[in-house]
């Protein structure tokens, strides 16, 4: 049997533990996997296949993945065609209607080497499949026979449960920790195969270990980090930067004095989202204006460098609440101005994404000062990300 995994910048990391639940599960041996790109398209499409197509996809990719299925099944009907991640698992009967013949909802280390292996005996699953939760403990994070390694996923779950983000939707309130051992084993695993930049996956790098999520539990993070630094003195620890960004209300001297020692990155990434206690309120961010404003003066004063996350067109925004943003802006630029450190702002436009309490919000048109304002921190090199082609999908 050929698997055939579509591939893209989004999503290559749902791939890699993919890949590696069909190892865990015994099945590796049994079946040929392909991974296609963009670029591999064409030849799918001048050849006679008949095997699993998988699709991991985001909303923003929703339109592009139906143009790709309806082309492959053109050449391939006697192909199976299958859709999960965040896109899928908030609208499955929507993907189930553009052509796909199965749609996993949520996690799916277990249900999807389940289902490859029925299929394998002629046996169906419903169409639609809700992936239990796991004990990311018992699952490996990557492939080692097809070499699919990606940043470590430390933390799944979320307790925030922020309005515009899928990550508490679709994993549970309840955050579910990767034990020490379990990731010690990976980094051995990661210095044998000659690797040494450590990167994780996590909602919120400093809330590991923590019950809640919200209450930190600092002798952990350090027994972490400091275990892993034992491993190897050549590795290189990235923690509190992409893709594991800090929120700002964790941020605190206390903290940064426990990770610095260990980490190699020299810049944090905080999510603030908004300048607008309102918005902050109204989207359910649990965290004040007042805490970005700390944990932005909080790690200059530990000597990092900042990326700050700001959406920009939230459900709700008024005028008034976007000047309340470009006051932040400006007050946290030119805090690390002060003390000849660089602060820049990472900029995201409000796309509704299926299965949030937002998805069927429209966003808010930007103000002229707001987008002037942009237009000065461009010119200065204090903003970058993709804010702009954000929008223009957004709108479309």
């Amino acid at each position: 049997m050929k698997i055939f995994f579509y591939e893209t910048k989004f999503n290559r990391y749902s791939i890699t533990v993919l890949i590696a639940s069909l190892e865990h599960a015994g099945l590796i041996d049994k079946i040929e996997i392909e991974i296609f790109k963009d670029t591999d398209i064409e030849n799918i499409l001048n050849k006679e296949i008949k095997g699993i197509f998988c699709f991991s996809f985001c909303s923003p990719q929703w339109e592009k993945i139906k143009e790709i299925l309806e082309k492959i099944k053109s050449v391939s009907p006697n192909s199976l065609f299958l859709a999960g991640g965040p896109h899928p698992s908030g609208a499955p009967k929507e993907t189930l209607q553009a052509g796909f013949d199965y749609v996993f909802v949520g996690e799916g280390e277990k249900n999807f080497p389940e289902l490859i292996e029925k299929i394998m005996h002629g046996k169906v699953f419903p169409n639609i499949i809700h992936g239990e939760k796991v004990d990311i403990d018992n699952y490996p994070a990557w492939s080692l026979k097809h070499k699919k390694f990606s940043p470590l996923e430390i933390t799944r779950g979320c307790p925030y449960a922020c309005k515009f983000c899928q990550t508490s939707y679709l994993f549970g309130t309840k955050p579910r920790h990767r034990n020490i051992e379990s990731i010690l084993k990976h980094v051995e695993i990661f210095i044998k195969q000659g690797m040494r930049d450590l990167r994780f996956i996590t909602p919120n790098a400093l809330s590991y270990a923590s019950k809640d999520g919200k209450t930190l539990n600092l002798v952990a993070v350090e027994e972490l980090l400091k275990s892993i630094k034992s491993l190897s003195k050549d590795i290189r620890i990235f923690f509190g930067t992409f893709p594991s960004e800090v929120r700002p209300e964790h941020v605190t001297p206390e903290a940064l004095e426990v990770i610095k020692p260990y980490i190699s990155n020299k810049t944090l990434t905080i999510g603030a989202q908004s300048g607008s206690d309102r918005i902050l309120d109204k989207i359910h961010r649990g965290h004040s204006v007042e805490d970005v404003y700390n944990a932005v003066n909080n790690a200059i004063n530990a000597g990092f460098f900042v990326n700050v996350d700001f959406i920009f067109g939230l459900p709700g925004e008024t005028a008034s609440d976007q000047a309340d943003t470009i006051k932040l802006m400006e007050t946290l630029i030119n805090l690390g101005h002060k003390k000849n450190i660089e602060v820049k702002i990472h900029s995201h436009y409000f796309i509704p994404l299926s299965g949030t309490p937002f998805a069927k919000e429209k966003p808010i048109k930007l103000s002229r000062n707001l987008t002037q304002f942009m237009g000065k921190l461009y010119n200065l090199k204090n903003i970058f990300g993709k804010w702009y082609e954000q929008k223009l999908y957004s709108e479309y």
